[in-house]
């Protein structure tokens, strides 16, 4: 069979049955994956209609009734499918069935035959489905982040709607895989999963970037040395070098020091290249006792992975030639074969080592803590070196410490919070604004204060630029409800925070459900037209969300309640104490407390300046 013959339009798909086995994992895809889908469909066909679109292998097997038994590509064939109910109202019978799970399939017949399915549930079986059809629902398909949503369902009542309908059906395509039917499918799903990767993309990169400069042999090995310690983002850089620790980082491997031992590096290739050279050529030529140790493992995670940092690195090698490089790590191969002809692979090591040692230093990463809400801490630091003795020897030891001496809190609190709103690993705008800051810098050292204004002026400019919160700003009622911006939540509470410190005592968290703190269950004619206003609405984690689920709003502020603590967000902290002090939360209250936040909103520039 030719490759042509597996091409599969998604109508072409779902004119067959399909069954997802006992072996295979319940539904579990998130926001950010969905939102990843939609939006890169949406894009291909924003530049082209025309144009196919290939998102994937599907692998199945042939039951002798005539089904397909799903092996691989379930958790996006899922997703395809609830998008394709969305997208096409028409359709009345589900293609996909959850073998020995009658909860999945009720769900999914109800869902193809209403429509709509209940806005609440507790069986894990089909919670992820019901959060997928709401994201679904309200995704923007142009947003850049999962958490920028407006209605989805308002498309289509649209014209405008009807062309990515037909794109969606007739161009996105997957390669559907038939395999034999003698074979083991337990087995062989088991093997496949579990077998060795392929060649990930970035080391394609680096294979044709090294391809540049063969026939310097040291170049190339510390040039791979470079390349592969800069890929282990949740590690921090100088643990990952040895002998040259010193040539990159500095006497007290805290800085980021290429000018060190220029003069006795330089030459030293045969054809005397430039500075750069001399350094990765350097290994053999620095003698440096490798006695350093560490405090204890440091190891963090790290908010973005290595592709779509490598994209960060490209875009910020060309920023004088203002190329558009998109901050989207599935274009890396594209990108960097576009470039090729105009990259220096040594200039272009420079860079991305250096930016590495920047996010390490001055961008906050997640460590366990077992002390925290969810064991989880937000920290910002970096290297320094000290000297102690042991049996009369002198040792070295490499401990990491507060990146800042003054300020440090509020500036983890202005990075965390903007973290938690542009939370996915592609199209972090807000990383790049930050590490251009060090695009001419002289060295690692920036005051606490000024890296702290420049953050906060970041936060502002990324409130005014965004045209949503344009009744907010003329003082008219802000009534969007699950489809307020997660930014503006976030926001609040940063203001909240930076006025009263000593009143909050939150962190920021991975909350992404919108919460009315009077449900409409316990609301009447006086307080409908306020249910929605931002004055009534907080943000909580979706677990938290549906354990409130139509809890009245004075039983979610009881002190001696399982929902009030003190460690809560500042919005809702103070939505709840409003509610424990007049005993009551109806539209008074809300409109009182929507007021407050806009007095807040409108002093954000005196709040935020230091």
């Amino acid at each position: 069979m030719e490759v042509k013959d597996l091409n599969k339009s998604i109508r072409e798909i779902f004119q067959s049955n399909y069954i997802v086995p006992l072996y295979q994992r319940n539904y579990a895809w998130t926001d950010n994956e969905i939102h990843q889908l939609l939006r890169d469909i949406y894009e291909n066909y924003s530049k082209n209609p025309e144009s196919f679109y290939f998102i994937g292998t599907l692998v199945v097997l042939k039951r002798k009734n005539g089904d397909f038994e799903v092996i691989d590509g379930q958790q996006r064939l899922t997703t395809l499918s609830l998008i394709a109910k969305k997208l096409d109202v028409t359709l009345k019978t589900s293609k996909l069935q959850y073998d020995s799970r009658p909860e999945v399939e009720s769900f999914l017949s109800t869902y193809y035959q209403r429509g709509a399915v209940a806005t609440t549930t507790t069986n894990h079986l089909v919670s992820h489905f019901n959060e997928a059809i709401e994201y679904i629902e309200n995704v923007d398909l142009k947003a850049k982040d999962p958490t920028e949503i407006l209605r989805f369902n308002d498309y289509l009542t649209k014209d405008a709607i009807k062309g990515f309908k037909d794109y969606f059906f007739n161009q996105v395509q997957l390669v559907k895989v038939e395999i034999p039917s003698d074979i083991d499918v337990a087995h062989y799903f088991e093997v496949m999963n579990n077998r060795g990767e392929q060649l990930e993309e970035h080391e394609i990169v680096k294979a044709r970037l090294l391809d540049k400069i063969q026939g310097k042999k040291r170049s190339s090995v510390q040039f791979a040395k470079i390349w592969d310690a800069c890929s282990q983002m949740n590690t921090p850089i100088q643990r990952l070098f040895k002998k040259d620790r010193t040539c990159f980082f500095g006497k007290n491997y805290n800085g980021y020091d290429f000018e060190t031992d220029e003069e006795e590096l330089e030459n030293k290739e045969d054809d005397g290249s430039i500075s750069i050279s001399a350094i990765l050529s350097g290994t053999s030529i620095l003698e440096e006792e490798d006695n350093l140790k560490f405090d204890k493992n440091e190891d963090f995670e790290a908010i973005i992975d290595f592709p779509n940092f490598l994209m960060h690195v490209l875009k910020l090698y060309f920023l004088d030639k203002e190329k558009d490089v998109p901050l989207n790590g599935d274009e890396l191969l594209k990108w960097f074969e576009d470039l090729e002809d105009e990259i220096d692979p040594l200039t272009f090591i420079d860079f991305l080592l250096y930016y590495r040692v920047v996010f390490d230093r001055f961008i906050v990463k997640v460590i366990e803590d077992e002390k925290s809400e969810d064991n989880t801490k937000w920290i910002l630091q970096k290297p320094k070196m000290y000297y102690y003795k042991k049996n009369k020897k002198k040792y070295r030891r490499l401990q990491y410490i507060n990146s800042f001496d003054d300020l440090q809190e509020p500036i983890i609190k202005c990075l965390s919070m903007l973290q938690v709103t542009f939370r996915t690993k592609k199209y972090k705008n807000y990383l790049q604004e930050i590490l251009s800051w060090f695009d001419d810098a002289d060295d690692l050292e920036i005051k606490p204060k000024d890296y702290l204004n420049k953050l906060n002026s970041l936060v502002i400019q990324l409130f005014n630029e965004n045209r949503n919160y344009d009744k907010l700003i003329k003082k008219l009622p802000y009534s969007e409800g699950t489809r307020t911006p997660h930014f503006l939540f976030n926001f609040i509470d940063y203001l909240y925070w930076t006025e009263n410190k000593e009143k909050f005592h939150f962190e920021f968290k991975y909350r992404n459900s919108v919460e009315h703190h009077l449900p409409q269950s316990h609301s009447n004619y006086e307080n409908e037209d306020v249910l929605d206003c931002l004055g009534n609405l907080c943000l909580v984690s979706k677990s938290g969300n549906s354990k409130m689920n139509d809890e009245s709003p004075k039983g979610k502020a009881d002190i001696k309640g399982k929902f009030y603590r003190s460690n809560l967000p500042a919005k809702q902290l103070v939505m709840y104490n409003k509610t424990n002090k007049e005993h009551k939360w109806e539209r008074e209250q809300i409109l009182n407390h929507y007021y407050d936040i806009l007095e807040l909103l409108n002093r954000k520039e005196e709040i935020l300046t230091l």
